[in-house]
This record gives C-alpha cells, structure tokens and sequence, in this order.
C-alpha cells in the first residue's frame, strides 16, 4: 500500500468535505433566507422558465407548515379589480402571510399546506382564468416585470443547474446547493489536473489549498449565480486538456460558454492544441467546431423550447451588443486589471458580509511566474495549458473592455481560479530553487540573442 497516496486522498477528503459543510453551513443561515447578490435576476428566470415548461415548484415555510403561492394578475388594471377577492380567498383558507409585489401586478401568500388544494380551487372558480395565473414557489422579488424574466442576454446551462435544486424545494439554500456541489468538484479537478502536470502530491495539495481558500470562489459558491458553475466547466476543460482528452475538452469547453460566455474565453489553448495534435482535417474541425457547438447547444435546448428557436437566436446575437455596452457608473464596476490587486470587490450582502473578493497574491502570481516560465516549460511543459487558459481569458476580458463592455466586476474572475490554482501549485513546488529564476533569465537573453542574429540575417538578405 502506498501509505502517501492514502494520506494525500485522506487530506483532501477532509478538505473538501470540510468546505462543502462550511459554505452549506453559512449558506443556510437564517439572515441569508433571502435573494442575495444576483439570485434576484437568476432564480426567478429559472422559476420562470420551470413555470413556462409546466412545471410546478413547491416551497413549505417550516414554521408555520404553510405553502408559497405567487399570484400573477394579468396587468394592473385586472389587479386592482380582483386582488381584493383573491385576498379574501386567501384569509378564508387561513393565509398565514402576504406580500404584495409593488412594481408588477401580483401578491404572494402562504397558505397551509392541507388547504392549498382548497385555495386553489376557489381560485379558479371564483376568479376569471383570463385575469391570473398561478405560479406555485418562493416569493419573487419585487422588481419590475421579474414574473415574465427569463435572462437570455446570457446562455442557459447555469440556469439549468440552479433548476434542479429548485426542483426538489425553491427555497433559498436549494437554489445555492449546486454552485457549493461545484465548489468541490473543481477542488477535484483542480488536484486532477496539478497531480497529472507535476506528479506531485504536494503540488497537488498546494493546488487545492489556494482554490478552496479563494474568496471569490467562495462569494460565488453560496450565491445562486452562473460564475461559479463557469468556472466549473473552465476547470473541467483544463482539467481534460492537460490528460489529452482534445475532443471531450472542445465539448467542455462549450459547456462552459453554455453557462457564460466568457466560459469561452480559453477556447483559443484548444486551438493552437488542435493544431499541433490533430493531423486528419475531420478530427481537426471536430474538435475546434463540432464539439464545442454541441456542448454550447445542448444546454440551451430548454431556452429554445420556451421561447423558439428564432427568438433565441434574436436574443443570443442581440447580447453580445448588451456585453460590449457601457451599464452606467456602477460604484462597483472593476475592470479586469484591477482584480490584480482586489481594487473593487463586489458586495453581495451585507450583514453578514459576502464580497466577492480577489486573491492577489494568486493573481499577481502569475504575473511574476512570467519570469520563471521558460524553466518551468522545460520542466514541466504541461503548465502551458493552464497558463494559456488564464492569460488567454484575461486577453479577452480586455478586449471586451475596448470594445466598449466597460462594466465589468469582480466576480466575473472566478473564472480565472481554476487555471491559476493549478498553476500556482507546479509553480510553487517547482520555484523553491533560486535557479528557475537564474536559468529563465540566461534563457530569455539566450532567445534575445536569437532573435537578434535572426533579423540580422534577413536585413543581411
């Protein structure tokens, strides 16, 4: 038995495991029974679409044994005839609760779970099926015309994913299970992927250390946004690229831009791989075109089916004008450089606090590994992949910035945690000698020189 594969997998067992109590734990807090951050926008898009898919979702408040229901009237005017009826409904089936929504026509109740047969049935006998509609659940937030959002500036495979804990119960810590079960398994990817480069348990550890620690990794894990389930499929594609896995990868790598597009922002690693490893012309276009559309698509079938191809299409192509556009003067707008130093963390909530904050010395890091890459390549040539991935997606984030999506925030590099965790574990392990400095900088003077001679050559000529 080797008694140090044992403890490494024990160590990490106990990492993750304990990661994943942590953030359930904290995500399952009483004063977090609430939308946060951005599950204003995504939870209640997936809601609807479930809604428009005919299926209906449940929520029991625990305390009082009592059921949500959100009542939708068809437009203001239909409200203001009939919502005093629907309110006596209500309080003749004992209605333990009401909220009524402010800026769109509708108001939710709670009504006791062996009564909403009873409440929804005097519903519709005594009001017409024209002037509402019923979507059973959570509340909704109160934002204007949220009970007809459904989010398609953005792809939908991160919806998808928040859907599913929606299906078991739409409660709060449902909808934020997935991205804490993403959380650690791109811990396990992240040590995949480092063990495979370095074939070191150490490095590995290193690894996992930095990307269970990071805290915008975090932010996003217990918020039910698409982030975190991006960089999920970011690491999913690194992870494959680094085991030669070419055409699994591509379709990862459409995953990840299923859940967001700058999933696809390392898209360009896979191409120069393509390049230098795919000698037929069909296993070529496979991997650069086919595969990566179907991991892109598939996902998005849902969204078709509620809206139509055509209009999904419409919206899809309308989107990239939304990303490359200017949002307003946010006060936590943070363009990509200024995650190198945490210029502007994103607050989320407040009390307790949930900022998505960025690790500079991770970040920073692979800026100073530059000096020591040619060492490193040699060493361990591997590390390119997932230094490509990080740099190639930074490169992007800037260019979306020049063409005009100047609004960019923090969170937005969760993305960047994955690769620069694996990084950052070879790196680590392999720098503690003075001379992958020392040799890196004879080798770059070494290929100044090349190049040099090179010109001279062709000047010459």
């Amino acid at each position: 038995m080797d008694w140090r594969r044992v403890l490494f997998i024990a160590i990490s067992a106990v990492i993750l495991l304990g990661s994943f109590w942590y953030l359930y734990d904290f995500a399952s807090r009483s004063d977090l029974r609430d939308y946060i951050g951005d599950e204003v926008w995504y939870v209640p898009a997936s809601r609807n679409v479930l809604h428009r898919l005919g299926v209906d979702l449940h929520y029991v408040n625990e305390t009082t044994n009592s059921a949500g229901i959100n009542v939708i009237f068809s437009n203001t005017s239909v409200r203001i005839k009939y919502q005093y009826d629907v309110e006596k409904i209500a309080l003749r089936y004992n209605a333990t609760y009401e909220m009524e929504y402010l800026k769109f026509p509708g108001v939710y109740f709670e009504i006791p779970v062996d009564k909403v047969d009873g409440f929804l049935n005097a519903l519709s006998a005594e009001i017409p099926a024209d002037a509402y509609y019923v979507v059973p659940g959570y509340r909704y937030p109160d934002k204007e015309n949220i009970q007809n959002y459904l989010n398609t500036e953005h792809p939908f495979l991160g919806k998808d994913i928040i859907m599913l804990g929606m299906l078991v119960e739409d409660k709060p810590i449902n909808w934020r299970l997935p991205g804490i079960i993403a959380f650690v398994l791109i811990g396990v990817l992240v040590v995949l992927a480092t063990y495979r480069i370095s074939g070191s348990y150490l490095a590995a550890l290193i690894a996992l250390i930095f990307t269970v620690a990071d805290p915008t990794l975090e932010a996003t894990a217990v918020t039910a946004m698409l982030d975190i389930h991006v960089a999920l499929f970011v690491a999913l594609f690194t992870t494959l690229l680094v085991y030669e896995r070419k055409k699994s990868s591509a379709f990862a790598v459409g995953l990840a831009a299923a859940a967001k597009l700058s999933g696809v922002f390392g898209y360009p690693v896979l191409l120069v791989k393509a390049f230098k490893g795919e000698r037929k012309l069909t296993g070529f276009l496979l991997t650069i075109a086919v595969f990566p559309a179907l991991g892109f698509l598939l996902p998005n079938l849902i969204a078709v089916k509620v809206v139509g191809f055509e209009k999904w299409l419409d919206d899809f192509l309308g989107s990239f004008r939304w990303h490359l556009s200017n949002k307003g003067g946010h006060p936590a707008a943070s363009p990509v450089w200024e995650w190198f130093i945490n210029r502007k963390a994103f607050p989320f909530h407040y009390n307790p606090n949930i900022f998505a904050q960025t690790d500079p010395f991770l970040l920073l890091s692979m800026v100073l590994f530059i000096l020591a890459l040619p060492w490193l390549y040699r060493r361990r040539g591997k590390l390119l992949i997932p230094y490509g991935v990080f740099w190639s997606t930074v490169g992007f984030f800037v260019l979306q910035y020049l063409l005009g999506g100047t609004t960019q925030f923090s969170f937005y590099a969760t993305v960047l945690v994955p690769p620069a965790a694996i990084v950052m574990g070879v790196a680590l392990k392999e720098l503690l000698r003075w001379e992958a400095f020392t040799d890196s900088l004879w080798l770059y003077i070494e290929w100044l020189f090349e190049v040099k001679d090179r010109i001279r050559l062709r000047l010459g000529r």
